[in-house]
């Protein structure tokens, strides 16, 4: 009788301490899990024309894995993202360092500024970068002025490159948020006790910053590696035809003319799966390597 009493009071205290999770729990139910649900349905249908056809067939699947184009621009659309968030990351590292530690007075309007930034529009800010690195640009009008160049860099825009540093750009904002608030919880005490010791400023980094803003490291990676790989208006605009990634193909199997919706589910599901199989894999080596 005690046991079942205990048993039904744990399972009330349960109850209460997850009712708070409901509304999030049914938004991410109906929005998420059930779009995606229907996405994987659709990726076993075929298309004859404009009709959909719900014969369950590993027909786009099988095309999908005996493409080389597709194979070529899922490799392509991994390596711009990993590139991106080798940059990024690294950067949100600094400047949070900066906010927090060297210009920790004024890193609350920092914050702020930042947050304004994510404010403006996101195709605005994209052809922000493409006046920058464009020929006759920003970055190749200066170099030219100052006659370090006699012609335009012409590889500064339309190539894999230029998608890198136009991500950089977009992404750079959302990865110094998670970073500054893991090092906002850590006492510059810490930092202090280890320089009176003498320790150098790379024993600081490896041994108190990083363990300690780990956590933030690692949605700053996230964010930086999965925006960048879903991304398909940046490649668009900066990229040219010879930059596409995956998600440019993916985007047209779903509109115009010759679109063909469950080759487009197919096709995401695959680059999904292999991206966050790459995310979770890269996130249990840091792991081993942080303990180790």
């Amino acid at each position: 009788m005690t046991a079942t009493a205990g048993t039904m009071g744990r399972w009330g205290q349960a109850g209460v301490t997850a009712r708070p999770l409901l509304p999030a729990s049914f938004f991410y139910l109906i929005f998420f899990a059930v779009p995606m649900l229907a996405l994987f349905v659709l990726s076993f249908w075929r298309a004859n024309g404009f009709v959909l056809i719900p014969d369950l067939t590993l027909d786009n699947y099988e095309k999908i894995a005996t493409s080389s184009l597709y194979r070529v621009l899922i490799i392509r659309t991994i390596a711009v993202g990993l590139v991106t968030a080798a940059f990024v990351v690294p950067i949100a590292f600094a400047v949070s360092y900066l906010m927090r530690f060297v210009f920790e007075r004024r890193g609350q309007i920092i914050l702020q500024l930042i947050l304004l930034s994510l404010f403006s529009g996101y195709l605005v800010r994209i052809y922000a970068w493409r006046t920058i690195l464009g020929k006759q640009g920003l970055l190749n009008s200066t170099l030219q002025w100052l006659g370090l160049i006699d012609r335009p860099l012409e590889f500064l825009i339309y190539s894999n490159l230029a998608i890198v540093i136009t991500l950089c750009g977009l992404l750079l904002p959302l990865a110094v948020l998670p970073i500054y608030s893991a090092m906002a919880n850590i006492s510059r005490d810490y930092l202090e006790a280890a320089r009176d010791l003498g320790a150098p400023a790379y024993t600081l980094i490896r041994t108190i910053l990083v363990p300690m803003a780990l956590p933030g490291l690692r949605t700053a990676f996230a964010f930086a590696f999965l925006l960048a790989a879903g991304d398909f208006v940046t490649p668009t605009l900066v990229g040219g035809t010879q930059s596409l990634l995956i998600g440019n193909v993916i985007a047209d199997q779903f509109r115009g003319i010759g679109s063909n919706w469950p080759l487009g589910a197919a096709l995401a599901f695959v680059t999904i799966s292999i991206v966050l199989g790459l995310y979770f894999l890269i996130m249990r080596i840091v792991r081993w390597v942080t303990v180790w």
